[in-house]
C-alpha cells in the first residue's frame, strides 16, 4: 500500500458517494470483504442479452448493453478475483452479436444516442471495430483461460493494431 494514500479518507469518500458496486469492490480489496458480494452487486447491470448497461459506465446512463460497460464488468470481475464463467460466457455471447466484420467490437453503439451520456460518447451509424474495448476483453479472457468462440478472432483483430 502506498504510504501517501489516506485509506481513511478514501473509505469515507466511498461510503458517502459510491454506488453499492464500488462499495463492495472497495470492501473486497481493502477490508477483507467477500468478493461474492461485489459479484452480486454487479449482476443487476447485466442485461438479458448478456451485455452490460444500466449505468455501469457512469458516463453512459442508458439501460441498453454497450461494449465499454461490458469491459467495465470484466475489469471489475478481475479486480476482485470473482471469475464467474456463466456471467462471462453470456457477455461473450453478446459481444459476438455486435462484432464487426473486422473481428472486433465498436467502442460504442448508436443506441447510446437514445439516452443521457457524456458528450464524448458519440458514434457513427455504422461504427468500426475498436481496439478499445476489444483488446481489454480479449486479454482478460486469455488471462482467465476462458475459451469462447468470440475470444480468438477478437485477439487476432487486436494484434496488427498493436504493432
Amino acid at each position: 500500500m502506498n504510504p501517501h494514500v489516506d485509506l481513511g479518507a478514501a473509505a469515507d469518500f466511498i461510503w458517502r458517494n459510491a454506488r453499492v458496486l464500488e462499495r463492495q469492490v472497495f470492501a473486497a480489496l481493502f477490508l477483507g470483504g467477500d468478493m461474492m458480494r461485489a459479484l452480486e452487486a454487479l449482476r443487476p447491470y447485466q442485461n438479458k442479452d448478456g451485455g452490460f448497461g444500466n449505468g455501469l459506465e457512469p458516463d453512459i446512463r442508458g439501460p441498453v448493453s454497450q461494449p465499454v460497460p461490458t469491459e467495465f464488468a470484466f475489469r471489475t470481475l478481475d479486480q476482485v478475483g470473482a471469475i464467474e464463467e456463466t456471467m462471462i460466457g453470456r457477455a461473450c455471447d453478446y459481444l459476438q452479436t455486435i462484432t464487426t466484420d473486422e473481428g472486433g467490437v465498436p467502442w460504442v453503439l448508436p443506441s447510446v444516442r437514445d439516452y443521457p451520456r457524456a458528450p464524448w460518447w458519440e458514434t457513427s451509424d455504422n461504427p468500426p471495430a475498436s481496439l478499445n474495448p476489444t483488446a481489454a476483453v480479449a486479454g482478460l479472457l486469455q488471462k482467465w483461460k476462458i475459451e469462447h468462440p468470440w475470444r480468438d478472432p477478437a485477439t487476432a483483430f487486436c494484434w496488427p493494431k498493436n504493432r
